[in-house]
């Protein structure tokens, strides 16, 4: 059966219009498709905020150094050496006429060390002015040691109505402990004692935990 021209035309249009409707569906379901497997992409997201990190206040313990530096005791943070010459005399009347006087002259080595009693060392401090105050003792003479092997006697004059012996001997070392102990004080052995021990007190504390926010003063 022969076809018109124009049934032909009308079914090329049925078919036209079909395969058009046809490519919308599916377009249409494609895009839904999408919007299933990306949820809401399309809708504007509140940017998600990133927790503020807290900081962290480290509170400086006085007490704590307290302890640490009184664990230090007695330290010594001076120490003088000395060679020195002595003369002991000893006089005695005789028979209310005439003196009788023995002489001693000598040397000794020894030393003397001072130092700060670090447990008597007191922290505090000021929150307002941000200073970390140490109380520091005064420094003292911890020991004065004489060498007696290095004894010399340099001369000796002995008067035979007034003999030297032991005690005179022993009298004569206490003096010359005495002498070494205020020779090294005149030499400045407490401020040098004084001055390291502060050093190194300001270095201790500076390494704790939060004591580099203050200023550290030595009184």
């Amino acid at each position: 059966m022969k076809i018109s021209n124009k049934t032909q035309n009308i079914i090329y249009g049925v078919i036209i219009g079909v395969s058009v409707l046809v490519m919308l569906i599916l377009c249409v379901g494609y895009i839904r498709d999408k919007k299933a497997e990306t949820g809401n992409a399309d809708i504007p997201q509140t940017a998600a905020l990133k927790p503020k990190e807290d900081k962290v206040k480290i509170t400086v313990n006085t007490e704590i150094i307290e302890e640490g530096l009184d664990d230090m005791g007695f330290l010594v943070t001076q120490e003088y050496y000395f060679t020195q010459v002595e003369t002991y005399t000893k006089e005695k009347k005789v028979l209310k006429f005439f003196d009788a006087t023995s002489e001693l002259a000598y040397s000794y080595d020894g030393s003397v060390t001072a130092g700060v009693d670090f447990e008597r060392i007191k922290i505090r401090k000021d929150e307002e002015t941000k200073v970390i105050i140490v109380d520091v003792p005064k420094a003292e003479i911890q020991t004065v040691s004489i060498d007696k092997d290095s004894f010399k006697v340099f001369s000796e004059k002995e008067s035979m109505w007034n003999k030297l012996n032991i005690s005179d001997y022993n009298d004569s070392l206490a003096e010359f402990e005495k002498a070494a102990k205020e020779k090294a004080i005149e030499n400045g052995i407490l401020d040098r004692a004084q001055e390291r021990a502060e050093e190194l007190i300001l270095q201790f504390v500076s390494k704790y935990q939060g004591t580099s926010d203050y200023r550290i003063v030595c009184e």
